[in-house]
């Protein structure tokens, strides 16, 4: 049974194993990021994020509990004031692994192991994108008939002489005979008068 052997060993004794452990914390609050082994990064990754659960809280406890494995108080001092602060909204997820190029000498896989950068507001997540692209279909919906009336109203608007000559063909249809008829008197009349100007 592999009970408590959770855990890579790092091929180092215990003792060597925690101090490695302090010591890439301790780079990983300094600076922000450190560039290890893929293996390292994995085993470092979940103390890291509970130091930082730690300055979350933010009590005298908690503050003795990181100086256990973190040595450098500066470094503490950091985690508490800075860090603390930056993540207090953050449910978890501070860090980040980023694969690298394998190392030249012996070609062991590297990472880069930083803390994330990005502060996370209340309220967003997968739930609140879930909402969105509920709401957007039925937006897409309700818009589809307000673009075919703005469709409707654009080609009104660019052809408004090819609607008069529509209406005028229209009319010129549904004249009667007798309006037909009054046309030519008219024209006569029209005539007559041009005349008796000339005259």
């Amino acid at each position: 049974m592999r009970h408590m052997k959770k855990g890579s060993k790092l091929n180092r004794t215990a003792s060597h194993r925690r101090a490695l452990m302090s010591n890439l914390i301790t780079g990983l609050i300094t600076h922000e990021r450190i560039r290890t082994t893929k293996a390292k990064a994995r085993e470092v990754r979940p103390l890291a994020e509970k130091m930082i659960t730690f300055a979350k809280r933010g009590d005298l406890h908690a503050r003795r509990q990181v100086l256990r494995l973190i040595k450098d108080k500066e470094a503490v001092t950091k985690l508490f004031d800075i860090l603390g602060a930056r993540f207090k909204d953050r449910p978890g997820g501070y860090t980040r692994i980023l694969k690298m190029e394998n190392r030249n000498g012996d070609n062991a896989e590297m990472a880069l192991l930083e803390l994330v950068a990005e502060e996370v507001s209340k309220g967003s997540g997968r739930k609140r994108r879930r909402r969105s692209k509920k709401k957007t279909a039925p937006d897409a919906v309700a818009r589809a008939p307000q673009a075919e009336a703005a469709g409707e109203q654009s080609a009104e608007t660019q052809a408004p002489d090819r609607q008069e000559t529509v209406a005028g063909e229209a009319a010129a249809e549904t004249e009667t005979p007798a309006a037909a008829e009054q046309q030519p008197e008219a024209e006569a009349g029209e005539k007559a008068a041009e005349e008796n100007k000339q005259d």
